[in-house]
């Protein structure tokens, strides 16, 4: 088997207009979109009466499946630059809306968090359904990257076989993340997601008007406070941070049973040192935990190198053709 010394990143020097986290992580977020994706839809029924859309780019070579981050979607520009590479190299991608985010709302009340991974689960089986020799390739981003590490950590059933893994911008251990948005620039980003499901749960209002308190959840300022008045109780929980500690991902990851590529920045603003997981956490031979002093979230975006980030991705996919 090949070891962890014998793979390794490329240079990464960031711009110097774009050292500070922030900048990288707007201009990456904003204006990196990659080139036009040809995707195909597909809309998948769930066993609870819902479905799920994912967005698809046919090809021949190995399956790789994305997973966005907070709020975003197949289109996200961290997924179209990955499904750029994808679509050149003639490989089939799936990139997965989670429930409410493809553009056209959800059947059931409640839309994903980070605990559930059986929508991700169903399309993982899908793809292998519709090929079964192919390899599997998993991608995962900020978010993503903790819904992905805890659907291959404790799925809630068998998966087929995976080829490997890449978990970027992880926020391995969710409080320490949602505290940071709380404080200072960061709450550009907070702001945005909380607007965001407000709009999407003022939709959800009139189909179950009797399901939370929506008022309390309208008046919610803070992620921190939307989960502590209202997701942590509709899921039985005492309060937010027993919420955040369930669905974390970090505690699980040596379960992990196949190459899986994990990167994070050290200036990360959503998904700061304190996000990341122990040394005892990443003992597994699978598990190959690397970061970079300086990247914002989901960025990487070099000076030397364009798609450097996407280009590491997919070396490690590469990596671990069998």
């Amino acid at each position: 088997m090949k070891t962890k010394a014998s793979f390794e990143l490329s240079l990464f020097r960031t711009p110097y207009h774009l050292r500070n986290p922030h900048a990288q992580s707007i201009y990456a977020g904003i204006f990196l979109k990659g080139d036009i994706v040809n995707y195909r839809r597909e809309r998948l029924n769930t066993p609870d009466e819902d479905f799920f859309d994912i967005d698809i780019i046919d090809g021949s070579g190995p399956a790789v499946i994305a997973c966005h981050g907070f709020e975003g979607s197949s289109n996200s520009t961290h997924i179209t630059r990955l499904m750029t590479l994808v679509q050149k190299l003639g490989w089939s991608g799936y990139a997965i809306n989670y429930r409410s985010c493809s553009g056209v709302m959800n059947d059931t009340f409640y839309t994903y968090n980070a605990g559930k991974t059986e929508d991700l689960e169903q399309l993982i089986w899908y793809v292998h359904e519709q090929n079964p020799r192919r390899p599997i390739f998993l991608a995962g981003y900020s978010f993503g990257a903790n819904i992905l590490a805890n659907c291959i950590s404790r799925p809630k059933s068998n998966l087929p076989q995976i080829s490997a893994s890449a978990l970027i911008s992880g926020n391995y251990r969710i409080e320490p993340g949602v505290i940071a948005m709380s404080k200072g620039f960061s709450r550009v980003y907070e702001e945005s997601f909380v607007n965001s499901l407000i709009e999407k749960y003022k939709q959800k209002q009139s189909k179950f008007p009797n399901e939370i308190d929506y008022e309390a959840f309208f008046e919610s300022k803070t992620l921190y406070e939307l989960d502590e008045k209202i997701t942590a109780p509709y899921f039985n929980f005492s309060s937010a941070s027993n919420f955040y500690e369930d669905i974390s991902s970090a505690t699980h990851l040596n379960n992990i049973n196949h190459p899986t590529f994990m990167l994070n920045s050290i200036d990360d603003p959503l998904s700061p040192p304190a996000c990341f997981p122990l040394g005892k956490e990443l003992s597994s031979h699978f598990l190959n935990f690397f970061t970079t002093e300086k990247g914002g979230h989901v960025a990487f975006v070099s000076r030397d190198t364009s798609y450097w980030l996407e280009k590491q991705i997919l070396r490690w996919f590469l990596f671990n053709i069998s």
